[in-house]
């Protein structure tokens, strides 16, 4: 038991400092000023001295909303990713086939990720992912395995209405999401180069004939 003139050990429970109102918007516009800055950038060439003077606020505001530049580039990347996964979330085909379905979920995704901003994002995280493990792991969760989730669960309502797919949903879901985000994802951050939209049509309507059966195939 520690003596009355020994402080206790920190709590992991401890409560977090509750943030006003205009804290609230305070640490809304250093993150929205960071993200675009470290975007532009990258991690080594932005300074907290030089977000502050972007946004206005002091370098207390960073340290006490964030820890610091780590935090804070940290807190950029759960943001950025939490916005394309809010994009994921309202995507809802309303078609007369799982094949139009999956064409449309391919080309939502690919609109939202072909951006320049999306580009500039995933350069980052890889450029960055050595030093902070964390940010991998959070885009991961957030990115393609939502992604794929999200693919799985509509295919799986789908299968239920009566569609018979070649595997599982789940299955189904990595070979398409491999197949088509993630095969012209890597082609575009490779190359510099969008595939054309004919390539795009070809690739998707190629992962759905492996993952979508056939009228009249053996279930």
């Amino acid at each position: 038991m520690p003596s009355p003139t020994q402080k206790p050990p920190a709590s992991a429970d401890k409560p977090a400092v509750r943030i006003t109102r205009r804290g609230e918007a305070k640490r809304a516009a250093i993150l929205e000023t960071a993200a675009g800055m470290f975007l532009a950038n990258g991690y080594d060439g932005v300074s907290v001295d030089e977000i502050v003077k972007a946004c206005g606020g002091s370098k207390t505001n960073v340290y006490s909303y964030f820890g610091g530049k780590d935090g804070l580039f940290v807190a950029v990347v759960e943001a950025l990713c939490d916005r394309f996964l809010e994009k994921v979330e309202q995507m809802e085909p309303s078609c007369n086939s799982t094949a139009q379905g999956l064409h449309v979920l391919a080309r939502g995704f690919l609109e939202s990720l072909l951006q320049d901003s999306h580009l500039a994002f995933l350069r980052l995280i890889i450029a960055e992912a050595r030093r902070f493990p964390e940010i991998g792991q959070v885009w991961y969760t957030r990115g393609p395995l939502a992604t794929c989730q999200f693919i799985a669960a509509y295919l799986a309502r789908q299968q239920a209405a009566g569609t018979k797919l070649n595997t599982t949903p789940e299955v189904a879901a990595q070979h398409f999401h491999s197949m088509v985000i993630a095969g012209v994802l890597h082609r575009t951050l490779a190359t510099g180069q969008r595939p054309g939209e004919a390539q795009i049509d070809a690739l998707i309507a190629s992962a759905i004939d492996l993952i979508v059966a056939r009228p009249g195939a053996a279930g």
